[in-house]
Order: structure tokens, then sequence, then C-alpha cells
């Protein structure tokens, strides 16, 4: 009886979990209760009950389930539900990746490169991506060719970042297209693949990989690699931008302020977009249309605003502005 029970269980609970890889489940062989015990806890997670979440996640990791170890560290990493405790974070996951589970090992690696909860480590991150990459992550696939390219924490290689990144075009991946695509481009070493690097940037930028988009926008405004043709460059520089890649935001808000171009209504929406996404050059530009009314109305506490954001992210003219701003107008500094 409890043998059906269990079964009608594991059919409602694959379908409900829309959000969660089916890898935390087919890598499995611990006992039902600890399964149970999870799968409360992620009820719980879903229904933004954090701290009853991380308390089931601990007592299912407890019992060796490996799913609700990689939760729970999930938790002590972005601080929800517990304190935020990258060294236990670390420890968590540096557990279950010993054992081949693959997120385990990407979110390892990824610590070991930000050196959160561990000094930084090159050699370690490389170490656990290719471990994930292996496997068949492709995130970890993407960040193995990149450090292979970069010569981090490996020797340099071409030849097996050019490997890494085909193994991530297989499973589809557009990011890694448009960066095999920009490796070919701009490696003086790899010219002969220059042809097919056009071709992988065309088919990627076309199925709307937004990287893909704003590097075609750049070759098109000026390159040997195609022929100028401005038209073009904005067309593809509107396409990354309206997707929210922030820096075709920033370029095109900033193509809205040329004479050639003038429209200082368009100019604002996206430096404002770009702003809203933290990049630095639109807050300080946005800080200024809003101090001169320019596409707006005039509003020096937003002009504060961004320029504090600006400033906090080393931002010289924002942080020499401001301080001409709180002296002309120190009720906007308050």
């Amino acid at each position: 009886m409890f043998g059906l029970f269990f079964k009608i269980f594991i059919s409602l609970f694959f379908s409900s979990l829309s959000l969660m890889a089916i890898e935390d489940l087919q890598t499995q062989k611990e006992s039902k209760p600890a399964f149970e015990t999870f799968y409360e806890g992620w009820q719980a997670e879903s229904r933004e009950n954090y701290k009853k979440a991380f308390r089931l996640y601990t007592k299912a990791s407890n019992k060796g389930y490996s799913a609700a170890t990689f939760h729970m560290a999930k938790m002590y990493e972005k601080g929800v539900g517990v304190k935020q405790d990258y060294s236990k974070a670390f420890a968590s996951y540096k557990v279950i990746a010993k054992t081949g589970y693959v997120k385990a090992q990407l979110f390892l690696a990824r610590l070991y490169e930000e050196g959160k909860g561990v000094s930084q480590d090159n050699k370690e991150a490389f170490y656990w991506y290719k471990k994930a990459a292996d496997q068949g992550s492709v995130s970890a696939q993407m960040a193995t060719a990149k450090m292979y390219e970069k010569a981090l924490g490996a020797q340099k290689s071409f030849v097996k970042s050019i490997k890494y990144y085909k193994k991530a075009i297989e499973q589809g991946s557009l990011e890694a297209c448009t960066s095999l695509a920009y490796l070919y481009i701009h490696e003086e070493k790899l010219k002969a693949h220059l042809k097919e690097g056009k071709n992988l940037l065309i088919r990627s930028a076309k199925k709307g990989e937004l990287r893909a988009q704003y590097h075609l926008s750049k070759l098109y405004a000026n390159s040997k690699i195609f022929r100028t043709n401005n038209e073009k460059s904005i067309y593809w520089l509107k396409k990354s931008a309206d997707q929210g890649y922030s820096k075709a935001q920033y370029e095109l808000g900033s193509f809205y302020t040329q004479v050639k171009a003038l429209d200082y209504e368009k100019a604002f929406k996206y430096l404002q977009r770009s702003a809203e996404l933290g990049y630095t050059n639109a807050q300080y530009d946005l800080g200024l249309m809003y101090y001169e009314g320019i596409g707006t109305q005039v509003d020096k506490y937003k002009t504060y605003a961004y320029w504090l954001e600006a400033s906090a992210s080393g931002d010289k003219d924002a942080e020499h502005n401001l301080k001409i701003l709180c002296k002309s107008s120190p009720e906007v500094c308050k």
C-alpha cells in the first residue's frame, strides 16, 4: 500500500517542480523519509517561508540527501532563511561536489573563482569547472573554455578552449556561439577561422543573443571585418538594447544625443534603462540630464541619487560633481 502511495507521490512531485532540475532527483538513492523532508522544504521555499525551508533542508541534508545539501548551501550563500555564511556554503558544496553532484561542482568552482568562503584560487576553480563541464554542464563548459582562453588556472590553450565552447554550442548555447565567434574574429592566431567566426556571430545575433547583436553592431560601425553600414549598426544596437543589454542601452542613448540623430526623449529612455541595470556611465549621464532638464524635468534629487551610485562605482566625475551639487544645493544631499 505504501509503495503505491509513494509512486503516486513521486508522480505528483515531478509534475509540480517546474523550476527544479531533474538531476536533483535522478542522482538520489537516499531514504524515502529524507526525500519527503526535502520535498516539504522545497514547498516551504516556494511559499517564501525561507526559515522553515532552511530547517527542513538541513534536516534532510543530515540524513545524507544531496539535493537538500545543495539547496541548504545556496541559502547559506545568499543569506536567505539563514544568516549569510560563505564558508558554510563552500563547505556544503564541497561535500557533495566530491560525490559528483554537478551543480555543486559548478557553484563550488564559482566560490573559488570569486574568493568567497575560501581564498581565491583559479586552479581550484578550473578543476571544479572542468569536472562539471565533463559531466555536461553548459555553464561549466563556458567557464572552462574561458579559463583555457585566458590562461586562468590552466595553461593557455585555444584548441581546448574551442573544444569546450563547441561542447556548449552542441547543447544549444547561443552565449557560447557568441564567445567562440568573438575569439575567432579578434584573436590574431585564429584568423584562419575568421569566416566561421562571422557566420557564428550572425547566426547568434539572428537567434536573439544580445551580446552577439551588440558585437555585430560594433563591427558594422567600424571594422575591417564588415563593410561599414551605420544603418545596420544602429539596427543591431537597438535589438540588443531592447533585450536589456545595459552597454547597448547606454550607447544607443548616447547616440540619440548626437546632432545627426538628436532625440532627447529616446536618449533619456535608454540611459534610464541602462542606469537602472547599474551601468555607471549611464548613471552619470542620466544625472546630468536631470540636472539640466534635458529629456525630462529638472530634478536635482534624482541627480544626487544617480551621481551617488556612479560615485560608489568609482566614477571620479560623479564624485567631483556631487561635491559641487551639495555645496550649491545642500538640501538635496541630506
